[in-house]
């Protein structure tokens, strides 16, 4: 008896079942109107995928959590094994280490100088030096405190980051909803040009998006070439403008929340000529754009009067809590908030709605950490054992020379610690320059706040304080500054300002807003500030009782003196927008004098 349905019939037929299915639940869902049929299924396939897949994601995590000790004795021993071979392998017998007491025995702690000169012999096109794959590219470090590091980034360094990051966003939704997984998301990204190494490999900051990746693209509600824009007004307009044509937008992200803050400050400022926009189809002439740029952005622009005067009617109220009101299905605005960014966000424009820091990480480790008390006012985050080998340095041994560190399992609630990380990229006890507290465990895993970079602190006379010991006594002063609001800040030592003489005293800059009122700041006023610095830190305060160190100078510059200093640093420098955090101490006298130019003189200084 023949079969009246053969195999290919058969399969056509449970394939188009599986196809009206998707297709039926596609069309329940909230989605993005500006989706192509291919940028829906790509959308759809990636997030609906993740979805599916989230209780299994948890229940791994949750082992490595419960069992971090264990994760990172297994963690060392799979780079060991991949790095033995290696050039470096050998000469630092990486095959001998089977454990992290070995690791801790055998291997000296590294700094970036350790290194160096393996990694540009692997940018010159080498091989095997030190790592067992080629690297896929070279990332840059951000060089807030100092030049910018090239890291190679290998496929087995981006499997681990990619699984942080999943986690990380997973995080994010059980704080607050799950989006659909065919609604957009918007993403704030200026561009910064790859170059090449010798052996062709692309050099290119940490957070990178190639036009033509099409998958990474597909839930993005910019369109392609929109990622090819390297001056941050404009691709800060851009973003927004095809941010707000979407009503069902899920999210507004960005690295750092700074450039959150001035995405939507743009759109405070140009949602006129961005409503006209919408209306005609055309992008402003006023914001610079590569001709073929322009015309391809524009052929994504359909004009829609509803949602026009949609927008206009709310612009007209006001920008307080606009985030909730343009976009109300709206998960939240991401972006690492280390500069307290996310405050100002919260306060103003994304009232009602939560702007989440959801991790910690750099570009030698990725994603080492998980925010997952979205909530909580000061963001925290566990550490992930199955992103790098993770050892402490005691903050109190940190300058000591050959330091004793302890292990994950190790560290005390509320102690201090230096950061030490083995990477997936070949960085063997590498010393990255963190201050970090602990501040609770969630399972067995240590949970961390950031606090500060070693390579920022300031030093007059042995004291070497800390930014966050400024910071804090920065907080205190501006409570006394009624109606003015701070907008940026860094400080600089004396003598690199001025070698000759022989005065001691911290400079410090700030960029403030008086709000709708006049610039009023007095001399009692500024001089908040030194007393709130000797309050914060006693040995400052026996400097400056004895007359070993003069008053801390605050000097007020001028607006957008910040904002000038991000352009000049990322023109002059590897930095770029997407990943430059201002750096809160200036170390040379051309940037002292550059800030000392832009001065201003307050109306009833006394």
């Amino acid at each position: 008896m023949t079969d009246e349905f053969p195999l290919g019939a058969r399969t056509v037929g449970v394939l188009s079942l599986i196809s009206s299915l998707i297709a039926f639940h596609i069309s329940s869902l909230r989605c993005s109107a500006s989706h192509t049929l291919t940028s829906l299924l790509l959308s759809y396939k990636r997030h609906q995928g993740e979805r599916l897949a989230t209780p299994f994601i948890w229940v791994k995590a949750n082992h490595t959590w419960k069992h971090p000790r264990e994760t990172q004795e297994d963690l060392i021993r799979e780079l060991t094994r991949r790095h033995a071979k290696t050039e470096y392998g050998r000469k630092n017998r990486l095959g001998e280490i089977q454990s992290l007491d070995d690791l801790r025995k055998k291997h000296p702690l590294t700094t970036y100088d350790h290194f160096k000169d393996y990694i540009q012999r692997l940018a010159d096109g080498e091989e095997g030096l030190f790592l067992d794959e080629k690297p896929v590219r070279f990332a840059v470090t951000s060089g807030t405190t100092g030049i910018g590091k090239k890291i190679p980034l290998v496929n087995f360094w981006i499997e681990g980051d990619a699984q942080t990051r999943i986690i990380s966003r997973l995080a994010m939704y059980r704080g607050t909803h799950t989006p659909s997984p065919v609604q957009k998301r918007g993403l704030l990204y200026t561009h910064k040009k790859a170059l090449f190494t010798k052996s062709d490999q692309p050099v290119t900051p940490y957070t990178y998006i190639h036009h033509r990746d099409f998958k990474r693209l597909s839930d993005l509600s910019s369109p392609p070439l929109a990622f090819t824009i390297t001056h941050e007004p404009s691709a800060m307009y851009v973003h927004m403008l095809f941010a707000i044509d979407d009503p069902n937008l899920a999210l507004l992200s960005s690295m750092f929340t700074p450039q959150l803050f001035r995405a939507l400050k743009s759109l405070e400022t140009n949602w006129p000529a961005m409503l006209e926009d919408l209306s005609t189809g055309q992008i402003n002439s006023k914001i610079p754009l590569i001709p073929d740029v322009r015309r391809s952005l524009e052929d994504y622009l359909r004009p829609d009067p509803a949602r026009v005067s949609q927008l206009r009617r709310e612009f007209e109220k006001g920008f307080h809590g606009i985030v909730k009101r343009i976009w109300p299905h709206l998960v939240a605005t991401e972006g690492i908030d280390i500069l307290g960014f996310r405050e100002k966000l919260e306060e103003t424009y994304s009232f009602g709605v939560p702007c989440v820091s959801w991790g910690y990480g750099g570009t030698e480790g990725g994603v080492m950490a998980a925010n997952l008390w979205i909530h909580e006012k000061e963001p925290q985050y566990v550490f992930f054992p199955i992103s790098a080998v993770f050892e402490f340095i005691p903050e109190e041994n940190n300058l000591d020379e050959d330091p004793k560190t302890l292990l994950i399992d190790e560290v005390e609630v509320g102690a201090r610690y230096e950061l030490v990380m083995t990477t997936r990229s070949g960085l063997y006890r590498y010393r990255n320059g963190d201050i970090i507290q602990i501040v609770g465990f969630h399972e067995n895993c240590p949970v961390m706040r950031m606090l500060y970079r070693t390579g920022e602190h300031v030093n007059l006379f042995s004291e070497k304080m800390n930014t966050q010991v400024i910071r804090n006594a920065m907080k205190v002063t501006f409570e006394s500054w009624p109606g003015i609001h701070l907008v940026e800040w860094t400080v600089a030592e004396s003598p690199l300002y001025d070698p000759n003489n022989s005065e001691l005293y911290y400079i410090l800059f700030v960029e403030v807003d008086p709000g709708e009122g006049e610039l009023n700041v007095t001399q009692e006023q500024k001089a908040k500030f030194d007393e709130c610095l000797q309050q914060e830190h006693a040995y400052y305060k026996f400097l400056r009782g004895s007359n070993t160190v003069s008053p801390a100078q605050v000097k007020l510059v001028r607006p957008g003196t910040f904002s000038e200093l991000r352009d000049f640093t990322v023109s002059h420098t590897t930095a770029s927008v997407n990943q430059y955090k201002t750096p809160r101490k200036l170390r040379t006298r051309k940037l002292i004098e550059w800030m000392m130019e832009r001065r201003v003189i307050e109306s009833g200084a006394k």
